[in-house]
């Protein structure tokens, strides 16, 4: 999953701050918010579930394609109904009440001239929320502000989602005995009082965490850093470790993508793919960094096996975790 490009971030303030002038509340007045993590109510006078659908949907593939947004279609008239959600799409034209309400005047003649504009507010109506409006000056035009606002509109609610998922891993303690723990190999990672640490073969450079319900796992290896990191040189060497270290898994290379990260100072590379296990019959999706840090390689991978059921809360979650590695650096004497 893809974090908020700087440019969007910046588009993301700038409509925050218009739609500051359109409507003005109190976070002391109004109620905490409610709804899964995932869920997001869209509400229109009229719904065309498949636009929405087509043009704002995302997908992990866990190996199988499941949508990242679990949409919840209103009515705009029922708006008391369901104001406290988390996450709202309100959209429609000048002429329908929910937008005429929200638009001040000076939004209502920029639609107007520009034909559709998007606004994007937070703790509208619950705390911590986040509402997107869409308008457009004619109903006509409904289609195509979807269309032409659906990648912003992705990439608003994909960074939206993930801060969810990491604020709900935080509010359980991280265990400090864990931190201790891994502080004593070099490294740290936020892990919860649930993880098991095994340090069986660290002196291979190989530490493994583990949980279960679901079974969950990451781990964390280093080696000096003898070649560039390329896909290739990736793939070989997670299917190596994984081969030893996790009793034969290995990556189905058709369903693997990558991108070239920079992760807290380090140049990388990122994949998410499917891992396969043929002796114990099972597979699932999997989300590794390989980082260089002058010239040592550090890779962190994390796997997931919940089969049957919803995973990308729990893949995400692993995300969250793999981000909080920190290196740790001895001090000059």
């Amino acid at each position: 999953m893809k974090r908020l490009p700087a440019w969007l971030v910046k588009f993301s303030l700038i409509i925050a701050v218009f739609m500051a002038v359109i409507f003005t509340t109190s976070c002391e007045n109004i109620p905490s918010n409610i709804g899964k993590s995932h869920e997001i109510v869209v509400a229109a006078p009229s719904i065309d579930t498949s636009i929405i659908i087509n043009n704002i949907q995302l997908y992990n593939y866990v190996p199988q394609r499941e949508g990242l947004f679990t949409f919840l279609f209103k009515a705009d008239t029922a708006i008391k109904q369901f104001s406290r959600y988390h996450t709202i799409i309100i959209y429609g034209t000048l002429a329908d009440e929910s937008i005429a309400t929200l638009l001040n005047d000076d939004a209502k003649l920029t639609t107007q001239k520009d034909t559709f504009t998007l606004f994007k507010l937070n703790d509208l109506w619950a705390k911590e929320q986040l509402v997107i409006i869409m308008a457009v000056s004619e109903p006509i035009y409904i289609s195509s502000g979807i269309e032409k606002y659906g990648n912003i509109i992705s990439s608003i609610l994909e960074e939206d989602y993930y801060q969810r998922i990491k604020k709900n891993y935080y509010y359980r303690d991280i265990d400090k005995k864990h931190k201790a723990t891994l502080e004593e190999f070099g490294v740290t990672f936020d892990l919860t009082k649930s993880w098991i640490i095994d340090s069986t073969y660290w002196n291979e450079h190989f530490l493994f965490f583990h949980t279960h319900f679901p079974d969950r796992s990451i781990f964390f290896y280093k080696e000096p850093a003898s070649e560039a990191i390329s896909l290739t040189m990736a793939l070989e060497k997670r299917d190596a470790l994984t081969s030893k270290y996790y009793n034969g898994d290995y990556v189905l290379t058709d369903l693997v993508n990558s991108e070239e990260i920079e992760f807290k100072n380090m140049k990388g590379l990122k994949l998410e793919g499917v891992w396969q296990n043929d002796s114990l019959i099972a597979g699932g999706p999997f989300i590794s960094y390989f980082l260089t840090d002058g010239d040592t390689l550090f890779i962190i991978d994390g796997v997931l096996f919940n089969p049957g059921k919803r995973k990308s809360d729990y893949f995400t979650t692993l995300e969250v975790i793999m981000n909080s590695f920190q290196i740790v650096r001895q001090k000059p004497e």
